[in-house]
């Protein structure tokens, strides 16, 4: 039976009165099986013990203020230090690793029966002292952490609300137990060679969008899947997930169509699965079983823990042969899509929408999934209202509005900017151009911010649900490597515009008259700069910006340096042109296959094309006409295939005046007006 200590903080130790210290925190009796098919006789529990007494704490309980004898919680774990090599690279451990030392270190093992030591004796956890070290020899040593809300053991320990991370370590506890995920074995049954795997903890709070309150502590037990060898204990890594464009599609075919929506989760998801081959992994941090001593016995695991590096693609497989046997049948456009019986499937690892025309339908394919061969554990959320950090909101108008006011909130606080600061109407300066700016200023990033973790989470904005930023976005990001000041002010720049527009996003709202349209510009050489050529000639690249539409909504963007060096305007236009319609073609297929199943798609014309709008003549010719120019003919292998649609009409590639052309907020800088002119009829706001 598992048991759980109460001395999991590191640097507290038994009281003087008792040679050992050992309680429960009342987990209910669970029997455990072990190899030999027996269970583990249960031990005494302590019953209705108060959580004060079960957690042995010295003074106030963790989520209560210090004492007015000055009794103090225990410190928080000091950041991982880091190091710079001579050669000027970053060098920090994992935080899987220090908890692994930490794990093993004496003193400080969960599962052994703490004996009676010396109050006043701090133990220092593996960080502290790794991080004493690295300090001596280099004191500008420093970490930061992009989600405060993810956390570690003994970071969750130190937490005020650490008494909640204890009950959710007894629930994934109990989950594992009751799914019979391992077999408790002798050291000596682990064939010869084979390595034993470290556990650890990772805790998590998660939070309304809306409110940013914590609703739920989670705890999940993983692997260390940093200790396994490719070729020993895993081949492949790869998993797919739903693509965005398709969730975007779907969402509008609902408002269209008139589709009810649901969300559902996979509880324990990767655990469902069955490991691909034989694992042992040492007994988890804070937890012991009788009669089973982790300096003699491991956990045989049965089932697909998380943390390994397959992990994600085992559990894929064995969700997409459920879904088969169910009767579902997957896209061959987007392998995360399935068709059933009046229902479609989005499957993103272990979270799925399900759109139908009829609410029966999906509460069928909801009790199909939990009677299933596989007894899917399921939590069904209702409605779509937050899917993957997005909050989705349905408008008095029908319309679907998509937004990430929170991630907006957290980037501003990384920035330390006060609601009043100044707000401003564009992203950019339209009159500067970023580049390396060698003689300027490096960036003091301990007294300003991390530069790499708000251009991650800028990145993540807009791709998800602001396009207005890419551009802006994209010439931040370039410079993550080596950022000055001048690359700050820039990223500042792009929080102030935020600032002003923290609650908008994508609007959904559909004309079923239209179907798609592709938008292309390129910005020939615009980073070009003659006197640092020589030494940058990325600057050399032009840079291509295009937006998909589909019912008169965006559904797909990007703003990006070419990789191959244009030689003239009109080579950059056909590349940007001929780029974008590698996704266009791609999506045109899926609005096909979806179509084929019997599904109204209101396209106009019946036939499903785009229209790709151009402002350069060149561009437009070459793409209408099967010429080869001695200048471009180089172009052929590369950007005409899309060309075949255009001979069968599939694809209809149109002009557009300059100033009309709204994929030109993806290519440069634009003054206010132009921009908000652009930004309006993009997104209505």
């Amino acid at each position: 039976m598992w048991k759980s200590l109460s001395r999991l903080v590191p640097g507290h130790h038994s009281k003087p009165e008792s040679t050992t210290t050992f309680r429960s925190r009342g987990i209910p009796d669970t029997t455990v099986t072990t190899q030999d098919g027996q269970g583990a006789p249960p031990v005494q529990e302590v019953a209705n013990e108060p959580l004060q007494d079960m957690l042995d704490f010295e003074g106030a309980l963790p989520d209560e203020p210090p004492n007015q004898q000055g009794d103090q919680l225990p410190p928080k774990a000091p950041n991982l230090a880091q190091r710079t090599t001579r050669s000027g690279r970053v060098v920090k451990p994992t935080e899987q690793y220090l908890e692994g030392l930490e794990q093993r270190q004496q003193g400080l093992v969960a599962w052994e029966v703490l004996v009676d030591q010396d109050d006043s004796e701090e133990i220092p956890t593996a960080a502290q002292q790794f991080q004493l070290q690295q300090q001596m020899e280099d004191p500008i040593a420093f970490a930061t952490s992009a989600n405060p809300d993810v956390m570690y053991l003994h970071e969750a320990l130190r937490a005020p609300d650490c008494r909640n991370f204890l009950e959710a370590m007894d629930v994934e506890i109990q989950g594992h137990v009751k799914g019979k995920h391992w077999i408790v074995v002798p050291q000596t049954d682990v064939p010869k060679g084979t390595r034993i795997l470290d556990a650890f903890w990772s805790m998590r709070q998660k939070r309304r969008l809306d409110t940013r309150e914590i609703y739920k502590w989670k705890a999940r037990l993983n692997l260390y899947g940093g200790q396994k060898e490719h070729g020993v204990n895993y081949w492949e890594t790869y998993a797919p997930v739903v693509m965005w464009p398709t969730i975007r599609i779907f969402f509008i075919l609902s408002i269209l169509l008139g589709w009810y929506s649901r969300q559902l989760d996979f509880v324990m998801a990767f655990p469902h699965a069955p490991v691909e081959v034989p694992l042992f992994m040492n007994i988890p941090k804070g937890y012991r079983l009788k009669d089973a001593s982790p300096q003699t016995h491991v956990l045989r695991l049965l089932k697909n823990i998380y943390g390994q590096k397959q992990g994600p693609r085992v559990w894929n497989k064995y969700l997409d042969q459920g879904l088969k046997e169910l009767g579902f049948t997957p896209s061959a456009i987007d392998p995360c899509l399935y068709y059933g019986d009046q229902v479609m499937m989005l499957v993103y690892i272990d979270d799925c929408l399900l759109f139908s025309p009829k609410k029966e339908a999906i509460d069928q394919v909801v009790l199909s999934l939990r009677n299933s061969h596989q007894r899917f554990n399921v939590d069904d959320q209702g409605e779509v209202k937050d899917f993957l950090g997005i909050k989705i909101r349905k408008q008095p108008d029908g319309s679907i509005m998509l937004t990430q006011p929170h991630l907006i909130d957290s980037i501003i606080k990384d920035l330390q900017l006060q609601s009043n600061s100044q707000v401003r109407d564009t992203p950019a300066l339209s009159t500067v151009i970023l580049h390396k700016d060698e003689q300027g200023k490096p960036m003091n990033q301990q007294a300003d911010f991390h530069y790499r973790s708000v251009i991650g989470k800028l990145n993540f904005l807009e791709k998800s649900t602001r396009p207005d930023i890419s551009y802006a976005v994209h010439q931040c990001a370039c410079f993550s490597e080596s950022s000055k000041e001048s690359h700050a002010k820039a990223v500042k720049l792009i929080s102030c515009y935020l600032l002003g527009t923290h609650d908008k996003g994508i609007i959904l709202s559909p004309d079923g008259s239209k179907s798609f349209e592709c938008w292309a510009d390129a910005d020939f050489s615009g980073n070009w700069r003659p006197r640092t050529a020589h030494k940058d000639p990325i600057t050399s690249k032009s840079q291509s910006g295009w937006i998909i539409t589909f019912a008169g909504c965006p559904i797909t963007w990007a703003s990006k340096l070419q990789t191959l060096t244009a030689l003239s305007t009109t080579e950059a236009e056909y590349i940007s042109l001929s780029t974008a319609l590698w996704d266009q073609i791609h999506l045109m297929e899926l609005v096909k296959e979806i179509k084929s199943r019997g599904i109204q798609v209101n396209c106009a014309p019946p036939r499903i094309f785009c229209k790709a709008f151009e402002d350069n003549s060149g561009a437009l010719e070459m793409a209408r006409l099967p010429k080869l120019r001695p200048r471009t003919k180089h172009l052929n292998v590369t950007y005409h295939p899309f060309r075949e649609y255009v001979k069968r009409k599939e694809i209809v590639v149109e002009a557009v005046a300059t100033e009309e052309q709204t994929a030109d907020v993806l290519t440069k800088p634009l003054d206010s007006t132009l921009f908000l002119t652009l930004r309006k009829r993009l997104f209505g706001w």
